[in-house]
């Protein structure tokens, strides 16, 4: 892969590999609450600050599985977790098998990254690569899990990449989430929101990385409820990534 194609492969966020927000909840009434930025912002470092920004979708399906994808090369990420999906009935297997795959591909990407452009390589190294959340209802039950994918260099200098599969009790947030973290209790939406309005919810959440970090996360905030008998969209984008 020459440098050209890396330069208008690559997508490189000013803030971290992560620029996005997903907010994913189980909450007490059993229901899987899930609320995503739209904001899709590329940087192609070439030389040249020219940014192209668009809304996309970032939670997406394959039958009754549905994942959100936070991270570096989303198209690839989709492609990978649509083909697991498709490919393995059982969940386990499938996110294992995207796991597998995406190390494959991150590993010659991140080749081409760090020989090309070590600068931004080192942010990877910090930051990671990727999280992507899976979730569902199997047998009844709903199941959340993250798939957080890395990459490191060996004592060689060669890259390393690798993913570790984190099972979620009730809430996670991929992507950007210190503002979260380091809010304030009153800047937080309330326990009573929590309980009784599950989907203000998560969607106060993101809106608080949108308002600290709106060259990375910005509204309309798709959101989604999901049920043990299927999928209410209470907000979306139908604006899709596109797959490479």
């Amino acid at each position: 892969m020459n440098k050209l194609l890396i330069t208008g492969f690559l997508v490189f966020c000013s803030l971290r590999s992560f620029s996005t927000c997903i907010a994913i909840y189980v909450a007490e009434n059993g229901h899987i609450y899930v609320a995503a930025d739209s904001r899709r912002t590329f940087f192609f470092n070439d030389g040249k600050d020219n940014n192209k920004v668009e809304s996309i979708c970032k939670i997406h399906n394959v039958g009754n599985n549905y994942f959100a994808i936070s991270g570096f090369d989303d198209g690839g990420l989709l492609k990978a977790a649509t083909a697991a999906l498709q490919q393995n009935s059982n969940i386990d297997t499938a996110i294992k098998s995207f796991g597998t795959a995406m190390s494959k591909r991150y590993k010659l990407l991140m080749g081409d990254a760090k020989l090309f452009y070590p600068d931004k390589f080192r942010h990877f190294l910090n930051d990671g690569l990727a999280d992507v959340s899976f979730f569902g209802f199997y047998n009844g039950t709903a199941n959340v899990v993250n798939v957080e994918f890395f990459c490191s260099l060996d004592k060689d200098g060669k890259v390393i990449t690798t993913y570790k599969i984190r099972p979620i009790m009730a809430l996670t947030v991929i992507g950007l989430s210190r503002d979260i973290t380091n809010s304030k209790p009153e800047d937080l939406p309330t326990a009573a929101t929590m309980e009784q309005r599950p989907e203000l919810y998560v969607e106060a959440l993101v809106k608080i990385e949108a308002k600290m970090q709106p060259l990375a996360v910005s509204e309309p905030i798709d959101l989604l409820e999901l049920k043990p008998d299927g999928a209410v969209w209470i907000r979306k984008n139908e604006d899709e990534a596109v797959t490479y």
